[in-house]
C-alpha cells in the first residue's frame, strides 16, 4: 500500500490539531498517511515548500503562511484567488501544483450543517478585516446574507474588505447599535486576552455568536457575548475539522467513496483540549 506524506507549513506550527484530524481522517478511510508539522523561518516558504514537495503528496498551509501559498501555486481556486489566501495544496493530473482555501466553506458547514445556524436573509455582523475574515466572506455571501457587515478597528481595512467582496458592507465601530442573528469574532484578540470594541446591543438572546479561534472551555469573546444576552455561542473547532475534512477530499476524493465522518474527529479532539 502507497504511503502519501502530507504536512501543515506555517510560525508557529507546533499547536497544530492537523495531525491528528487527518490521521483519524485517514484511519477510517484505510489510507496510510504520514502527516507532519514543518516550521517555516520568516521568509522561507517557497523554499521549504519545495523541499517538501520533493517527497510529499501535498499540504496545509497555516498562518501567516497563506498569502505565500497562493504566489506559489501554478493555478488557484475562484475563492482562493479572492481571498489572495491558500490553505491546501495538491498536485493535478499534470503535476501542476493547485491551491485552494477551505476556510470559508468548512466554516459554512459548521454554522450550517453541525450547528444547525441558517444564513439565508439573515444579518451577519463580521468582526475582524485580516486573513481569517477574507478567507471566509465569499463562502458567507454565497449563502444569501440579508445583510452582511464588516467591522474592524481600523475602519479602512474594513473599507477595503467591501470593495473586494460584492455584498458586504464595512461599518464603523462607533456605527455598530442594531442587534445581529450572526456575530462572528474572526480576530485573534482573545489569543492575547484583549477584549473588542464593541457595543453589547449587537447581541440579543437570539443571536448566534461564533467564535473562529478554539480552546479549552469558552473562549474569551464567547465569554463576553454570553454577558450581554443568552445566546447560543460556539467556538471554531467545527471550523478546523471541516475545513481539513474538505482538503482531505481535495487529496483522496479519487480513492474514497465517502466523505470523513466529521464528527466524530470533532468530539474526539473536543476531549482532548486541556
Amino acid at each position: 500500500m502507497r504511503r502519501f506524506k502530507l504536512g501543515v507549513l506555517g510560525n508557529p506550527v507546533a499547536h497544530s490539531r492537523s495531525p491528528e484530524i487527518h490521521q483519524q481522517f485517514a484511519a477510517a478511510s484505510g489510507i496510510s498517511l504520514s502527516y507532519e508539522k514543518v516550521l517555516v523561518p520568516d521568509g522561507t516558504f517557497s523554499s521549504v515548500a519545495s523541499d517538501f514537495l520533493d517527497s510529499g503528496f501535498g499540504f496545509n498551509i497555516t498562518l501567516p503562511c497563506k498569502r505565500d501559498a497562493w504566489q506559489f501555486v501554478d493555478e488557484v481556486s475562484k475563492r482562493a484567488n479572492q481571498a489572495e489566501a491558500v490553505n491546501t495544496i495538491s498536485r493535478t493530473a499534470d503535476d501542476k501544483l493547485r491551491g485552494d482555501n477551505t476556510d470559508g466553506p468548512g466554516l459554512v458547514n459548521d454554522l450550517v450543517q453541525n450547528l444547525g445556524w441558517p444564513l439565508a436573509d439573515r444579518k451577519i455582523l463580521v468582526i475582524g478585516a485580516g486573513g481569517a475574515v477574507s478567507g471566509v466572506l465569499a463562502s458567507l455571501l454565497a449563502e444569501g446574507p440579508g445583510v452582511l457587515h464588516v467591522t474592524n478597528r481600523t475602519f479602512e481595512k474594513a473599507q477595503k474588505l467591501e470593495q473586494k467582496f460584492a455584498g458586504a458592507t464595512a461599518i464603523a465601530l462607533d456605527q455598530l447599535q442594531e442587534s445581529y442573528d450572526l456575530v462572528i469574532n474572526g480576530t485573534s484578540a482573545g489569543l492575547s486576552q484583549q477584549d473588542l470594541e464593541i457595543p453589547g446591543s449587537v447581541i440579543t438572546g437570539k443571536t448566534h455568536c461564533y467564535d473562529m479561534i478554539y480552546g479549552p472551555g469558552t473562549t474569551r469573546f464567547n465569554q463576553w457575548c454570553l454577558k450581554q444576552a443568552e445566546c447560543d455561542v460556539a467556538d471554531g473547532l467545527g471550523m478546523l475539522v471541516e475545513q481539513a475534512a474538505l482538503a482531505f477530499m481535495i487529496w483522496f476524493g479519487g480513492q474514497v467513496n465517502t466523505a470523513p465522518d466529521t464528527q466524530a474527529v470533532i468530539e474526539t479532539i473536543r476531549n482532548t483540549l486541556d
